[in-house]
């Protein structure tokens, strides 16, 4: 448009400079112009219309281009969720897989479980056979119960190992209180009464000066009666604390060692502790009025001067001069001193030997108990363990036999018992041993007579008990015995020896003798076994082999055996070391006091010696 005006214009200078120029000519040429001109409005109304299209045509292009740039926009979002949604894709044709597989595995369950409907209804019927056949075994068996006539078998605390062995240990504990405990009180009488003895005689002079001034026997003897009373009364609170809870405790937590006894249990006892108590002040307060008695009946000048020894006077080893004669000069002082205070002399010989009796007992009871593991389960018992079988099955050896950790085997047949002693029953173990296999049985048990040690066999006829079976029964040998199987049949034979044993009670009988007892109870099959390896991880491999099998109900290995009797020897051991120490303590008290008495009474007659020119070494 702006060129065409510009074109327009320039004609228009053209013409009026045609005007000008050819006036002669400008009324046409105006004509022209104006005709120009009116084509050139028509023109304009057209560029017009052309300027409003053309605006039209920049709107589209600018809404196509702001369409463009939306479409760019969209392109750039499509392009970044691309790989999102190549990953839901992704999902998509993972979840389709999964469903396709998860179909196949419902098709496959729909198959079995319509397996085990049929399975079920089957088995359901064959159920419901059994039951019947069952139930009517059950009415079968309930009319026989009802036909039978029942027994009643009632079993008390007595019947229960623990129980019995926890009152054997508190047996024995007893059997030590009932003699120690006297031993203790005689010894400590003794020190009581030795100690005022030289307490009063020491103070002659004080009672004398006492006397002279006027004092009464009553008086001056309260004076140590009351000092006798309460050292006793303090000495009787310090014991009996001791000895109802210091001990009690210590000898408690020895024994349970081997038991689970959760606390122990104080008793409050006091007559027990007035008893004990009473009895140690009365002998202590006699000890003293004895001791008195003779210096109150003595006058005051006498008292008060110094006591006169005591003269000496011949002996009766001075008669046998074939003795007295060979005797240095030294040993016939040393004689004639001994005899010379005879109530010192028999006083310091009880005192010692009392102490020495207590001393002996406790390492006596822990010598007599230390040897009895290697007697039982070395020279007694050759055997590591026992399994006993389910059934007697043939197979049953030839597993024995197989297994890596079996050395040898034995077996036997055992069968429980009662045998009544003093009215109760106790628990036995009968073994029964084929004579045919004598020799094989010597190498897993050797069996001792009690008196020649010698081997024992298995008797043809008649029974072998231990020597704590004999014990308890009073028997001997030849003697009739008569024991219990637990269903009550009573069986009598006789006691063909006794032999050493130590842990429980067992009876030995060949095979023909227990055959012949035609028992109604079944005997338990029993093994014997000697094993390569004894480790505690072989041991338990062993034991799992063998129940495993279904052929065995159990397995019992003698090491644990052997632990718990060292564990109960042990905790005996504890006790004998409280007795011990207790009864060092107090020989040291009697031979302290009683030399030192000794000694104080002779001071004159070891300085005469010394004067005399005897040595130290030889005073």
């Amino acid at each position: 448009y702006n060129e065409q005006n510009t074109s327009l214009q320039a004609s228009l200078d053209q013409i009026e400079g045609a005007l000008s120029q050819f006036p002669d000519s400008l009324a046409s040429q105006k004509q022209q112009a104006q005709e120009g001109l009116s084509a050139l409005e028509a023109g304009s109304s057209q560029c017009e219309a052309g300027i409003a299209q053309l605006q039209d045509g920049i709107a589209k292009i600018q809404q196509t281009v702001n369409t463009k740039q939306s479409l760019l926009a969209q392109k750039e979002a499509i392009l970044a969720a691309y790989p999102q949604l190549e990953q839901a894709y992704s999902t998509l044709v993972a979840s389709q897989n999964q469903y396709e597989s998860g179909l196949a595995q419902l098709q496959s369950g729909k198959e079995e479980l319509a397996s085990a409907k049929q399975e079920i209804e089957e088995n359901q019927a064959k159920l419901d056979q059994e039951k019947k056949t069952a139930e009517q075994k059950i009415a079968d068996g309930q009319k026989k119960i009802d036909d039978l006539k029942g027994e009643w078998v009632v079993l008390d605390r007595d019947s229960f190992y623990s129980y019995r062995d926890y009152e054997a240990c508190a047996d024995r504990m007893d059997g030590i209180a009932s003699v120690f405990p006297v031993f203790f009180f005689l010894v400590a009488a003794l020190v009581c009464m030795t100690t005022m003895t030289r307490m009063v005689d020491e103070q002659r002079t004080e009672i004398g000066t006492l006397k002279a001034l006027g004092y009464s026997k009553g008086q001056i003897a309260m004076k140590y009666l009351m000092y006798a009373l309460l050292a006793s009364l303090l000495g009787s609170i310090i014991g009996c604390a001791i000895g109802m809870f210091v001990f009690p405790y210590i000898i408690f937590y020895a024994w349970n060692t081997m038991y689970l006894i959760e606390t122990i249990q104080f008793e409050f006892q006091p007559w027990l502790m007035i008893g004990s108590s009473l009895a140690v002040t009365l002998v202590v307060l006699l000890a003293t009025f004895l001791s008195i008695y003779k210096e109150l009946m003595e006058v005051p000048s006498q008292l008060m001067r110094p006591k006169a020894a005591k003269a000496g006077k011949k002996i009766l080893l001075e008669k046998v001069s074939f003795i007295w004669d060979r005797l240095s000069f030294l040993h016939k002082v040393t004689i004639r001193n001994i005899f010379r205070y005879k109530k010192r002399f028999f006083m310091t010989v009880i005192g010692i030997a009392g102490c020495s009796a207590l001393l002996v007992a406790g390492f006596g009871i822990n010598d007599s108990i230390s040897d009895i593991v290697n007697q039982q389960y070395g020279n007694i018992y050759h055997i590591d363990a026992s399994a006993t079988a389910e059934n007697d099955k043939k197979d049953v050896s030839e597993l024995l036999k197989k297994d890596p950790n079996i050395k040898a085997s034995f077996e036997e047949k055992t069968l429980n018992v009662n045998v009544d002693v003093a009215g109760k029953e106790m628990s036995a173990t009968i073994h029964s041993i084929p004579l045919a296999e004598q020799n094989s049985f010597s190498s897993f048990t050797t069996l001792k007579s009690i008196d020649s040690k010698e081997e024992l066999s298995i008797p043809k006829e008649g029974v072998l008990i231990s020597q704590k079976l004999a014990e308890k029964k009073d028997l001997e040998v030849n003697d009739p015995i008569e024991f219990e199987t637990l269903d009550g049949q009573s069986i009598k034979t006789k006691v063909a020896g006794i032999f050493e044993n130590y842990v429980g009670h067992q009876i030995y009988v060949s095979q023909a003798t227990f055959d012949s007892w035609k028992l109604k109870e079944k005997a338990d099959i029993t093994y014997l076994l000697q094993l390569k390896d004894t480790s505690d991880h072989a041991q338990e491999l062993l034991g799992n082999r063998l129940l495993e099998s279904g052929d065995f109900k159990s397995v019992q290995f003698y090491s644990s055996l052997e632990k718990n009797f060292l564990d109960m020897i042990g905790s005996i051991q504890m006790v004998v070391i409280v007795l011990v120490l207790s009864a060092a303590a107090l020989a040291f008290v009697v031979l302290y006091n009683l030399s030192n008495v000794n000694i104080s009474e002779r001071m004159r007659e070891i300085a005469t010696i010394k004067v005399l020119g005897f040595t130290e070494k030889e005073v």
